[in-house]
């Protein structure tokens, strides 16, 4: 069930904004008891927008939350690597097949990462950002443009479909 405007302001308040239960309480004129069963009960929708948050604080400073959770949302949606094709679907199936072996899952890997097309450019160009994979990502680094870098990714892209082909067998 969606969120109603009110429960939306809420998460904002708390996650983005931290604030407290008395001052969101006030704010909207809302029990806490009330606050407390929406923490508890959106912990999917929060997390989500922790995840969104610390992202937005690492990389983006100088964008409004809303704008960028904007962009993000739109990457979000196409949720595969724009220059290998692989999704996080694919990456985890190749995890639990022991058909990716790289030591860094603990940090980097399980997911889709925001990459900076023109990489010399700032995160803060929203229309640089893309979703990329830890292994394009990575390889990429700050020293190839995305044209330069697709010619690669599209050879990425075939050895994952190989890896799944194995791994499915």
């Amino acid at each position: 069930m969606p969120l109603d405007k009110t429960q939306q302001r809420f998460l904002e308040l708390a996650v983005i904004h931290l604030k407290t239960y008395d001052e969101i309480a006030k704010e909207l004129n809302v029990d806490r008891k009330q606050l407390s069963q929406w923490w508890d009960g959106f912990k999917v929708e929060r997390l989500e927008m922790a995840k969104r948050r610390d992202l937005w604080k690492r990389k983006c400073k100088n964008v409004d939350y809303h704008t960028f959770a904007a962009r993000y949302d739109v990457l979000i949606s196409d949720s595969k690597c724009t220059y290998c094709g692989i999704n996080e679907k694919e990456i985890e199936e190749l995890i639990l097949r022991a058909g990716v072996t790289t030591k860094r899952l603990v940090t980097r890997g399980r997911h889709l990462e925001i990459e900076r097309v023109m990489p010399n450019e700032e995160y803060d160009h929203l229309d640089n950002l893309a979703l990329c994979c830890y292994w394009c990502n990575n390889a990429k680094s700050d020293e190839f443009t995305a044209d330069e870098f697709l010619p690669i990714g599209k050879l990425i892209g075939e050895i994952w479909q190989k890896r799944l082909a194995r791994v499915r067998e």
